[in-house]
């Protein structure tokens, strides 16, 4: 564990949060309770707690439309070169083809959320 991890922590500490049994399922650093939320102070974000044979809570489905909406989002990023970097028309066309999709992803997210 760095040290700076571990500042963070300390600090979660300092503000009032509660430190958990339970361990990141990503970095498996120990999670914290703060205001009603769970966090990972490593990873730097919330950690949503589904137990078995319980519906996962409505705010899963909006972090992972946002997670989702950010891949999307690097996807069209690495398009835009593909579109600068056409040197024929199929190549050129494939990415835009490629584009209009994400595009139409975004939008259904977006209709979403």
């Amino acid at each position: 564990m760095e040290s700076e991890d571990l500042q963070k922590m300390v600090d979660m500490l300092r503000r009032g949060a509660t430190l958990l049994s339970r361990a990141c399922p990503v970095c498996n650093s120990p999670l914290f309770k703060v205001g009603g939320k769970i966090w990972c102070p490593t990873c730097e974000k919330q950690v949503i707690v589904v137990k078995e044979g319980e519906p996962p809570p409505p705010e899963l489905s909006s972090i992972l439309l946002s997670s989702l909406a950010n891949v999307i989002y690097e996807k069209l990023r690495e398009v835009e070169v593909r579109i600068r970097e056409a040197e024929d028309a199929g190549e050129l066309q494939e990415s835009l083809r490629l584009a209009v999709g994400l595009l139409e992803v975004l939008e259904r997210i977006k209709r979403l959320t």
